[in-house]
């Protein structure tokens, strides 16, 4: 039984399993073995695999019938619409909040910088459901975000500058510049995504 304010086991699954898909530990299209899982966190296999179907849910694995669970690699399109749905859900927070406060430019990995920052854009203006849905988008960008820094050199100074418009410029500026931003993106889906695939493929290739 968890102590008052430890999560529970369902909820410890859930959350560890979510973290190793964020941060790469489990590959895009890895089979994710529930037994294995459940050994490697020492807790029983249902527990692990309640969180596959909730991670299922929110769309980080795929179920495959007969076949288990694998982590979500998405088509150039699904890319490229999340993207855009990040970009719009950005939009939505500025529209109810107005200007973002400044936000000092740590030295966090890029997609622990743009995420903050964007996160930053969700106070208690704003809508619950639209920050839940934010949170959702950019967490299942991540590793796309990761794979940006190999597109371009330039990420972290593109992150600088959205981030003096969205402290500075007025609500419409502040919202073409997010949007330009995310579309920016959503234009080079199909290399993003072949870059994310390739850096997660075995050092052989297979």
């Amino acid at each position: 039984m968890a102590k008052s304010g430890e999560p529970t086991i369902p909820e410890r699954a859930y959350q560890e399993i979510k973290r190793r898909l964020l941060d790469g530990t489990f590959k895009l299209r890895q089979r994710l073995d529930a037994s294995a899982i459940s050994h490697d966190l020492g807790i029983s296999v249902t527990p692990v695999r309640e969180a596959l179907v909730r991670l299922a849910a929110e769309r980080f694995v795929i179920g495959r019938p007969a076949k288990g669970f694998y982590a979500m690699l998405w088509t150039e399109a699904q890319l490229r619409e999340l993207y855009l749905w990040r970009g719009l859900l950005a939009q939505l927070a500025l529209e109810q909040r107005g200007r973002q406060a400044p936000m000092p430019m740590s030295q966090a990995a890029y997609p622990d910088l743009i995420a903050a920052l964007l996160a930053a854009l969700h106070d208690a203006s704003v809508n619950p459901e639209i920050v839940r849905a934010a949170d959702n988008a950019e967490d299942r960008l991540r590793r796309a975000r990761a794979a940006e820094t190999s597109l371009w050199e330039d990420v972290r100074e593109e992150a600088e500058a959205l981030a003096e418009i969205l402290a500075d410029a007025k609500v419409d500026k502040a919202v073409k510049a997010v949007l330009a931003y995310h579309s920016r993106r959503a234009a080079h889906a199909r290399d993003i995504r072949n870059l994310a695939a390739l850096h997660d493929l075995p050092a052989n290739g297979g």
